[in-house]
């Protein structure tokens, strides 16, 4: 790609339903930020894009960014986790999805920022999800268990990792049939989560389904619980 290919895409996303600000891309081409961002829009299922969208995220994998800027680690932090995301999709590129997410993880977990956006807990749930994918699900539920060790004893009332880790070990179950199991941990997950009064009740009814199918009970608790990053998280 080049910048005349890059500022056509840029003239259709701004007068595509999206409308996003023109700010976005002021920059054009050769600064990262706008690549990137033009990447996030060009991954959306309705731009029938996302090979592009691909190519401008491999673009800023190896730019090397300002680390005392929480807003540019964060920034190229959602680039590397979308990138993992779109690779994720395709069982020939599963390895390459391992690889960016790791990339991901590493450069969220060498700062202490508390992100506006990102959740290292998030984060770890798409490495897992890669791993499962993999057939690798073994690894992912050691890690887990490793990360409830570590977190669980800590006065960390509203934790990304544990909520995330119980989260897919729900999953897990619900995949394997026992019903029970995945609500527990479920309930677990929720246990780690600031979840307001407000969501209370419908959680309470997706939990108390009384037929068998976990996975729909799992999706009804998911449509019952308030966006991860729309909360207060302490890590």
């Amino acid at each position: 790609m080049n910048s005349h290919d890059f500022h056509k895409l840029v003239h259709m996303i701004l007068e595509s339903p999206a409308h996003p600000p023109e700010s976005l891309f002021a920059q054009g081409f050769d600064d990262w930020h706008a690549r990137a961002r033009m990447a996030h829009f060009l991954a959306m299922p309705e731009y029938e894009k996302k090979d592009l969208a691909i190519e401008l995220f491999r673009s800023i994998v190896d730019i090397e960014i300002d680390e005392e800027n929480s807003e540019d680690v964060e920034e190229k932090v959602f680039a590397l986790q979308k990138l993992s995301a779109c690779l994720r999709e395709n069982e020939t590129t599963l390895e390459a999805a391992l690889d960016y997410i790791n990339l991901a993880i590493e450069l969220a977990e060498s700062t202490d920022y508390l992100y506006k956006y990102i959740l290292r807990g998030e984060l770890w749930a798409d490495r897992w999800l890669t791993l499962h994918l993999q057939k690798k699900t073994n690894i992912a539920e050691a890690e887990i268990t490793e990360k409830i060790e570590i977190f669980e004893p800590l006065p960390i009332p509203h934790n990304s990792y544990l909520y995330y880790g119980y989260r897919f070990k729900a999953q897990i179950a619900a995949e394997r049939g026992t019903t029970l199991i995945a609500k527990d941990f479920m309930h677990m997950a929720l246990s780690f989560m600031d979840i307001p009064k407000s969501y209370q009740d419908e959680l309470q009814a997706a939990f108390s389904a009384t037929h068998d199918n976990a996975a729909w009970i799992l999706n009804d608790i998911d449509h019952a619980t308030p966006a991860p990053d729309k909360l207060h998280w302490d890590i």
